[in-house]
């Protein structure tokens, strides 16, 4: 049988068959999905990721053996073309942080609607923003304080950790690095929730022109993807998110 190239190709990782049925029947009978495979821990989700190359992988994070959070950073690592869509119960700032730090490109809680679901995977697919309400509330109302940041190394970025506090006064901490006009509006339009198509619609540029800026915002932030991208806009003081009812950062 020929697959068409457009097909979203999904691998489904969680410890209870019954919530990978559920997510099987949902979404092959969604047109523009296929799915691969399945896996029950981290471990066999690593090893049918590295045989499978799915598009997107929906992991669960609190798994028996190796959990969702260091699978995650290890299909990061080695399937860099793979995104992960952390699907889960937990919407407190303990796993989403982890998990997002990982390098899943989203984070749903599995409360979300079916149509979220759908929504979020061919958002994540797309680059972009994929957060359940409830996590991107947590995440703006905490912005980020007891969770460590990157500091700035001469040239690249790295890994090294410091501590923000939740007293420091509004605007970019020192060293945040430096965004041009462009990319500032950028990332406050991601921060109020807005996808790539509604940021170009609003900037009057083109849509290529914002998957740049946001190209852009990845490499000076030292980040992977958009989620990440507002994390980290959100640790250096870049952008306070403005959440409410009608404009939280969502699958939309």
């Amino acid at each position: 049988m020929i697959i068409s190239m457009d097909l979203c190709r999904l691998l489904l990782v969680d410890d209870h068959p019954l919530m990978r049925d559920a997510l099987a029947n949902l979404f092959r009978a969604e047109p523009g999905f296929e799915v691969l495979g399945e896996a029950a821990d981290g471990e066999e989700a690593v090893a049918r990721c590295l045989e499978l190359s799915p598009d997107v992988v929906l992991m669960d994070i609190r798994m028996p053996g190796m959990d969702g959070i260091e699978a995650t950073a290890q299909i990061v690592r080695q399937c860099p073309d793979t995104k992960v869509l952390a699907l889960t119960t937990f919407s407190t700032l303990e796993y989403v942080v982890p998990a997002l730090r990982a390098g899943a490109s989203g984070y749903l809680v599995k409360d979300a609607r079916h149509d979220e679901i759908v929504s979020a995977v061919s958002l994540i697919r797309e680059d972009e923003l994929a957060l359940s309400q409830s996590v991107s509330i947590s995440l703006a109302n905490n912005v980020l304080g007891d969770v460590p940041v990157p500091s700035v190394r001469r040239g690249r970025q790295r890994g090294v950790l410091t501590q923000v506090s939740m007293s420091q006064p509004p605007g970019p901490h020192p060293g945040a690095p430096k965004l041009t006009p462009r990319e500032q509006e950028t990332l406050e339009w991601i921060a109020k929730g807005l996808n790539n198509a509604e940021i170009a619609e609003r900037m009057t540029v083109s849509h290529g022109s914002v998957k740049s800026y946001v190209s852009h915002l990845c490499e000076k932030l030292a980040v992977r993807d958009r989620v990440q991208v507002l994390i980290s806009g959100i640790q250096w003081g870049l952008v306070h998110p403005e959440l409410d009812d009608e404009n939280a950062l969502r699958p939309r």
